[in-house]
């Protein structure tokens, strides 16, 4: 999900490229709803700067409203959890083609039209012969209407191709 939120930073031409790559990683950590809870310390080690550094970098995305930044506190003065939420817009929508990781390296599953129905009706004809399914049942009856329903549409195909 880090990917439309990422992509919805780097349109911003304002941020410099250290405070950039802070928001990037904080990305990277949120959930789909925008949320993340670290560490200053663990966040500094993923910029390779000081931790100092990243209290002012998430001070300036506060600032620039990219950031809104929610404490816990616990007895007193003791600090539990900083949440920060991302206030920029991005675009929610759900990867098409797969998963946040697929989508982007794997091309969509393209098959041609009689070969996967004369694998679907091969398969079809395999689970009567093999007698997966017992005869005069339910799904013997769905099957044999499936292979007349495929054997119809490769007929058709066939004879279009004609």
């Amino acid at each position: 999900m880090a990917t439309p939120l990422i992509a919805a930073i780097r349109q911003r031409r304002d941020l410099k490229e250290s405070l950039t790559h802070t928001a990037q990683e904080l990305a990277h950590l949120a959930s789909i709803y925008g949320v993340v809870r670290v560490s200053y310390r663990y966040l500094a080690v993923k910029c390779r700067c000081s931790r100092r550094t990243v209290i002012r970098h998430i001070q300036r995305l506060i600032d620039l409203r990219i950031l809104r930044k929610t404490v816990l506190w616990i007895r007193g003065n003791f600090c539990e959890i900083n949440t920060y939420t991302f206030r920029i817009s991005w675009d929610k929508a759900r990867p098409k083609g797969g998963s946040d990781k697929t989508a982007s390296t794997l091309p969509p599953q393209e098959r041609e039209k009689n070969v996967s129905l004369r694998e679907e009706l091969a398969n079809q004809r395999k689970a009567l012969r093999q007698g997966w399914v017992p005869p005069g049942s339910e799904r013997w009856e769905a099957i044999t209407e499936r292979i007349v329903y495929l054997e119809g549409l490769l007929a058709r195909g066939e004879a279009d191709a004609r």
